[in-house]
């Protein structure tokens, strides 16, 4: 059974995250993942720039979200991010979006990203660091 990698982050919810109604705009949400994605990147070796440097990219070509609740001024977000294992050279990440200590899930969300060469193909099979990195991590 893989080994489940997760991270969380947690992110303040200013006075500019909100929209005319005083709740968090729903495009933030967007820019969660992105700090869920990066911190989870960041925390166990997976970060957009160190892949690049050895001449991948990891462009996302699949976001999923769903919203369940409102965050508000003042809330402290934690962003719950997972690695999903899979065989397919694709790297998919979930997001859980959350109010700290409110016990209310804001929301859900999913990325999946692909490989891609210098020359932006696309690559069928894995790059042989990811499948170094999933052997490393337990996450295959």
């Amino acid at each position: 059974m893989p080994v489940e990698l997760s991270t969380t982050c947690e992110v303040p919810i200013t006075f500019g995250d909100l929209d005319p109604m005083g709740i968090v705009w729903h495009g933030n949400y967007v820019k969660f993942m992105e700090r869920g994605r990066e911190h989870f990147g960041r925390a166990h070796e997976l970060d957009a720039m160190s892949i690049y440097a050895m001449g991948w990219s990891t462009p996302i070509v699949r976001s999923v979200l769903e919203h369940k609740a409102m965050l508000e001024y003042g809330d402290i977000v934690e962003i719950i991010t997972t690695f999903v294992p899979s065989p397919a050279a694709k790297v998919v990440l979930r997001y859980r979006i959350q109010a700290k200590g409110k016990g209310i899930v804001a929301a859900i969300g999913e990325t999946t990203q692909v490989f891609l060469d210098r020359e932006r193909r696309l690559q069928l099979i894995a790059p042989a660091f990811f499948q170094e990195w999933k052997q490393r991590h337990g996450a295959h």
